[in-house]
């Protein structure tokens, strides 16, 4: 039975489509993975592609709006940060990451009541079982990833003058990870806020080790 040309221009047509559907897909995974491992530029773009592509949801989307919101707070556009936090938030209520980079956007800007609201939400929650450090190379411990929510609560609170809840949130963050710099940094300026020049000293020399 003879095919007529149009029976055959539909059926390449098809093919064509699903060849291209088929490149997409795989673009869009390719740039899924360089979202979560590449860093600056890249990460963005690749994240910014993923985003677009609508072939993301849940979490996984969550995540690729804060890894790209790290990425712009990296370069210090922490407006374009705050609402890619805003945005993984929106997707996932219960990501507690995502909550943990706005406290450190908001720490940056010197906004201390919010950044405490928000480290605040991020304890409530828990640490996120996928944190990863810088480029996704490595699984943090669910310990690690609280000690820094204690650890950036805890700044807030020392630059609004209250030790109390300051020493609380570093002493408890140290407790999770003694190997904390910025945790043992800051507390160091705790202690010499409070005129303990000899524990300051030790907190800033151990800091360094950690390279704070």
């Amino acid at each position: 039975m003879r095919t007529g040309f149009g029976e055959t221009f539909a059926l390449m047509l098809a093919i064509a489509a699903l060849l291209s559907a088929g490149t997409l897909t795989a673009r869009a995974a390719d740039d899924g993975k360089a979202c979560l491992k590449e860093s600056g530029d890249a990460a963005i773009e690749a994240c910014s592609r993923a985003i677009s592509s609508k072939r993301y949801s849940g979490h996984v989307l969550a995540r690729q709006y804060l890894s790209r919101g790290v990425e712009q707070r990296a370069k210090e556009d922490y407006d374009a940060a705050l609402a890619d936090f805003a945005e993984a938030v929106r997707v996932d209520k219960k990501y507690s990451d995502a909550y943990y980079n706005r406290c450190a956007v908001y720490n940056f800007k010197k906004q201390y009541d919010s950044a405490i609201t928000e480290c605040s939400q991020a304890i409530k929650l828990g640490p996120t079982a996928d944190a990863t450090i810088a480029g996704g190379s490595e699984r943090l411990s669910k310990d690690h990833v609280i000690s820094d929510y204690y650890a950036a609560r805890g700044y807030a609170y020392l630059k609004k003058d209250d030790l109390v809840h300051a020493m609380a949130d570093l002493e408890n963050a140290l407790r999770l990870n003694p190997d904390n710099g910025r945790a043992l940094r800051t507390r160091g300026e705790a202690f010499e806020a409070k005129g303990d020049t000899k524990r300051a000293e030790a907190d800033y020399a151990a800091a360094k080790l950690f390279g704070e």
